[in-house]
């Protein structure tokens, strides 16, 4: 017998097998008897297996292709605390060298520099959780904070939905990178992105990111899904598929529509955490 659920038979060369049981019950004459089904379920597990491998490898390709159009970014977000530590840095030298010195400015400039060098260090943290690989993280998570934690401020009374934060907040991110990218060529007083979550029914909650680009033709908004298809010229065409995977994997839908005015809304749902859960709702 192997662990928990797994059951093996070992064959007469001395091989095993990973199987399952099935029994039924015959009513006889003798009595009752059983019925005994054993089904070799190795090649099936072996393919199961091999399968999920393929999944997280191409997670995690897509979220390494989505590290380089947040490189302007990422310098973007440490430049700013880097800077501010070195202007503090500096200042805190002009007030040691003043006669008298300033101790209580020197103790706030202090302050400041370990608050930048946090959000500098958060900034990294960030970045190596996106580009780890390894299994999901399955735990229940404050949805307000997870998207807060991508790129705006977002406060709403929702309850936690359950999933792995790194792979939700890649599909968000995901989504509003394209965003983005569909507004390019709108003015810059045009270019406008809404984040929206709220209940959908009693089990689970919508979260929408629109945008007011060029939106999509008919044959396209069920085309971008698929594997290699992309509008960008340097794009994978891998993102939305991936992010489709992923949402499906947690229970939920993702697709998109065209607004009726201008640009187009992409949809994602997820399962609420039931209630019984063990563990407190993530925050970012």
């Amino acid at each position: 017998m192997g662990a928990g659920r797994d059951l093996f038979a070992r064959r007469k060369d001395g091989t095993e097998r990973l199987v399952e049981i099935g029994l039924a019950p015959i009513h006889t004459q003798e009595g009752i008897l059983a019925l005994t089904a054993i089904l070799d379920i190795t090649e099936r597990r072996r393919a199961e297996l091999e399968l999920r491998e393929q999944q997280l490898n191409l997670v995690h390709m897509s979220r390494v292709s989505t590290m380089g159009e947040l490189a302007a970014s990422l310098a973007h977000e440490l430049n700013q605390p880097l800077t501010a530590i070195l202007s503090n840095a500096q200042a805190a030298q002009r007030f040691l060298a003043a006669n008298p010195t300033d101790l209580e400015e020197v103790r706030e400039i202090l302050k400041d520099i370990v608050q930048d060098n946090s959000r500098a260090g958060e900034v990294i943290h960030r970045m190596r959780a996106l580009v780890k690989k390894g299994e999901l993280d399955i735990m229940p998570l404050d949805l307000a904070a997870l998207i807060r934690d991508v790129s705006l401020e977002f406060d709403t009374h929702l309850p936690p939905v359950r999933g792995d934060k790194v792979q939700l907040q890649q599909v968000t991110l995901n989504l509003l990178l394209n965003a983005f990218d569909a507004m390019h060529d709108c003015p810059p007083d045009k270019r406008e992105i809404h984040v929206r979550a709220a209940r959908d029914g009693g089990r689970m909650v919508e979260i929408t990111v629109a945008d007011h680009g060029a939106g999509l033709t008919i044959d396209k908004l069920e085309k971008i899904f698929q594997p290699f298809y992309t509008t960008k010229h340097d794009g994978l065409g891998l993102g939305l598929s991936i992010s489709r995977s992923i949402i499906e994997a947690h229970g939920g839908r993702l697709w998109a529509d065209n607004n009726p005015d201008r640009g187009a809304t992409f949809y994602f749902t997820l399962p609420v955490s039931s209630f019984g859960d063990d563990r407190s709702p993530a925050h970012g």
